[in-house]
């Protein structure tokens, strides 16, 4: 670290380093999900009579994390992990906002979902670039796989947490208290992470064909469960 400088002059190096397109994606989403999140919750407040003042502070906090790190990043913040990772539970408090817009009375929920759908969107994008073209794999022979992988996964991941989000919604308006049903709705997120982790780690020590066949495996498997969900509906 010594050799590159200070932690800011490191940090400047990368606002340079940025992408104007992408920095100015980053500033978009960030600033655009504050007023999201505010007006939603002025919404609630004045209209429904009812707020969700947790849900505010996370969708705050993640936001402003997100906009501080791209008008001044540090080092660590620019890693593909911790962007991805402020990205990944941005996506995951934004899809909450977004069901909480769509329980508003018209004219309001169709404006604010149609924002909240914008920004997801836009948040999606965010992800895949910065992990398939901002950080390519350091093994050249190996960064078309790499890039095919984490195609593949950020896709049913992102699918996974749609998903669980809906359901956990779904049993929280009808439950209301958390059980061992409850718990298992992460089961698929927390295979999924495990998963991905190891096609990665198959990769790097240039075992392809097993990367390949777990994630086929993986994909089958979340296949299965769409039909057999749809049949069972």
């Amino acid at each position: 670290m010594t050799k590159f400088g200070t932690e800011r002059e490191v940090g400047e190096k990368l606002i340079e380093a940025v992408p104007p397109s992408k920095k100015g994606m980053m500033l978009t989403l960030s600033l655009t999900s504050l007023l999201f999140a505010y007006s939603v919750y002025a919404c609630q407040l004045f209209i429904m009579g009812d707020a969700h003042i947790l849900w505010l502070i996370l969708a705050v906090l993640i936001s402003t994390t997100i906009l501080i790190v791209t008008v001044r990043p540090l080092a660590k913040w620019n890693r593909r992990f911790w962007m991805n990772s402020l990205l990944l539970v941005h996506i995951f408090i934004n899809f909450y906002g977004f069901l909480l817009a769509s329980d508003l009375d018209r004219p309001y929920s169709t404006g604010l979902s149609i924002i909240a759908a914008l920004l997801l969107l836009l948040a999606i994008v965010l992800v895949y670039r910065t992990t398939i073209y901002d950080f390519p794999s350091t093994h050249k022979p190996l960064m078309k796989d790499a890039r095919r992988l984490h195609f593949i996964n950020i896709t049913t991941g992102i699918f996974l947490v749609f998903v669980t989000l809906f359901f956990l919604w779904a049993f929280l308006l009808f439950s209301g208290k958390a059980t061992l049903g409850f718990l298992m709705l992460f089961v698929p997120i927390i295979g999924w992470i495990l998963s991905y982790a190891l096609q990665m780690k198959l990769l790097a020590n240039q075992q392809k064909a097993a990367a390949y066949a777990i994630v086929f495996i993986q994909t089958a498997v979340i296949v299965t469960g769409i039909v057999l969900w749809i049949i069972g509906m």
